[in-house]
């Protein structure tokens, strides 16, 4: 499972496999909830393969086009394959309305399993709520919903907050620097942007030395990072670090500082870690960033996908957290073989 952590909290009443059910929900429990202790490794094989073979995995993520999207696409596809499941992707291709969209209609396609990558935690919940009750297992995709669904894989980010919020303190705090720091969200209501907060207001609250200055959202696009940066530097060009939340955006932070002529001065902090991050901290553009196993995400999306067919639970009555492994990266081991990934197969953290 690449490192991943799972807290696994299912309410489930085992009558509700058994009787009352709607013909969704005899489809989803005919499986594994039929299956007993005593089955043969023949049984167990056809149960296993024959949950799976010929069902449906619908995708949509919020926009292909990075390294993020594109790597976990290519897992969940390559996976499918393998299982003998059919793969629907559904592009959004950045807009959110489009993305409600897509899962509508994947709704009334009825696939077997829907992996959703949220824009924030509002957008997707009604419909991630619908999509179960007709009988289908949801899984979310590292920017959570205010609706857990039966699956959840990405990264901690409450525990990135911590992490780097506890980084910075100890790069500009207690007297070491201006003790200034600029943070560039991504969307203000994404789970990511609020977890990432959630983790280090606490960490930033027992330490009055560091004053953020600036703290808005980037809305993952580089361009607005770059700019608000810039802004922020003519503002305070003693700031001690600027924190972006995705590699890919911050990287226009990063430019910002270099064509401040602050590179190395003004420390650069992000999470992610697909070759921008690697190529970034050798130029001495990053400082440090904080990888989340991207590759074994996309793993983990097929693994939770097979254990669901075959469970026998019925759509939303599982509640799983699957956490990918944290790495610092740094100038220390960025050039590592597999550190970073391109999104076309290279990496493997």
């Amino acid at each position: 499972m690449g490192g991943f952590r799972l807290a696994l909290f299912v309410c489930l009443a085992l009558s509700a496999c058994v009787s009352g059910e709607s013909p969704q929900e005899k489809r989803a429990g005919a499986t594994g909830a039929g299956l007993s202790g005593s089955a043969t490794s023949a049984e167990l094989h056809e149960h296993a393969i024959g949950s799976v073979k010929g069902k449906t995995i619908a995708w949509v993520p919020v926009g292909l086009g990075t390294p993020l999207t594109e790597e976990w696409t290519r897992r969940i596809k390559t996976g499918a394959e393998w299982l003998g499941m059919k793969f629907v992707l559904r592009d959004a291709n950045w807009d959110p309305r489009r993305e409600a969209e897509a899962v509508q209609s994947l709704i009334n396609e009825h696939p077997d399993v829907l992996v959703v990558h949220n824009f924030d935690v509002q957008l997707l919940a009604k419909l991630i709520q619908q999509a179960e009750q007709v009988g289908i297992y949801v899984i979310q995709v590292n920017m959570v919903s205010s609706y857990k669904s039966d699956a959840f894989v990405g990264a901690d980010f409450i525990e990135v907050g911590r992490r780097v919020a506890e980084d910075i303190v100890e790069a500009c705090g207690g007297g070491k620097a201006s003790g200034k720091i600029a943070i560039v969200q991504g969307d203000l209501t994404s789970g990511v942007s609020l977890e990432l907060m959630e983790g280090a207001n606490p960490i930033f609250q027992k330490h009055s030395e560091i004053q953020i200055v600036s703290n808005q959202a980037g809305n993952w696009d580089r361009t607005k990072a770059h700019d608000l940066t810039a802004t922020v530097l003519k503002q305070h060009p003693d700031l001690c670090a600027t924190w972006g939340f995705w590699d890919q955006m911050q990287y226009g932070a990063a430019t910002a500082v270099q064509e401040a002529g602050l590179a190395g001065k003004v420390k650069v902090f992000t999470s992610d870690h697909s070759t921008i991050t690697c190529q970034a901290i050798g130029q001495g553009l990053i400082t440090q960033s904080y990888g989340y196993s991207v590759p074994a995400q996309g793993e983990a999306i097929v693994t939770i996908t097979n254990w669901l067919l075959q469970s026998g639970l019925k759509p939303g009555t599982a509640r799983a957290a699957l956490y990918s492994r944290l790495v610092k990266i740094d100038k220390s081991n960025w050039n590592q073989p597999g550190m970073c990934y391109d999104g076309k197969g290279g990496g493997s953290l």
